[in-house]
């Protein structure tokens, strides 16, 4: 299999550890994965493969994304799919201007390639558990602390099947002080 690769924001060492902390306290058994703290992320767009060898001037045109640091807020916890037997449960990101511009101007700077990224609407959020086992349905509320942290870069990552920590970022790109635009 091809590597794959999306474009996200890594969580800090803190509070990717407190959102870990309590989604294993939920005691999870219905799902078949639980990323490990050090993989949390937002995912801004989701690249896949590169079959036609075009990361080199991706990597170049990111360069382009001019953003100043900005802050997030995390609260509460909700799922994609069924409620009871979700296939992926999330801590929420809450609408942020600042985020969706970032996600805005990455996808921008795709555009000019022949990869195919992820089509579906952005919807800000940090998955901690995915992959439904078929066990009883969620009958309890999943609950999640606020969280707030700086954003002050976003990477190029590439997905390890084989690996943990299983995102490995390629490039780093930091956000400015004061964006110049």
């Amino acid at each position: 299999m091809s590597s794959h690769y999306f474009i996200g924001i890594r969580l800090p060492e803190e509070t990717a550890a407190s959102l870990a902390l309590q989604r294993d306290s939920w005691r999870l058994r219905s799902h078949k994965q639980l990323p490990p703290a050090e993989d949390l992320h937002i995912t801004l767009v989701y690249i896949g493969a590169d079959p036609n060898d075009e990361l080199p001037d991706v990597l170049q045109a990111l360069e382009a994304v001019d953003m100043a640091a900005f802050e997030v807020t995390v609260s509460g916890a909700g799922t994609f799919g069924n409620p009871a037997t979700p296939r992926v449960i999330y801590a929420d990101v809450q609408e942020n201007p600042h985020l969706r511009e970032l996600q805005r101007q990455v996808e921008a700077a795709l555009e000019p390639f022949s990869l195919r990224p992820d089509k579906r609407p952005f919807v800000p959020h940090i998955t901690l558990a995915k992959k439904w086992k078929g066990n009883d349905p969620l009958t309890e509320p999943l609950t999640i602390g606020i969280e707030r942290f700086t954003v002050s870069e976003f990477s190029l990552f590439q997905v390890h099947l084989d690996k943990r920590p299983r995102y490995e970022a390629v490039r780093t790109y930091e956000l400015s002080e004061n964006a110049s635009k």
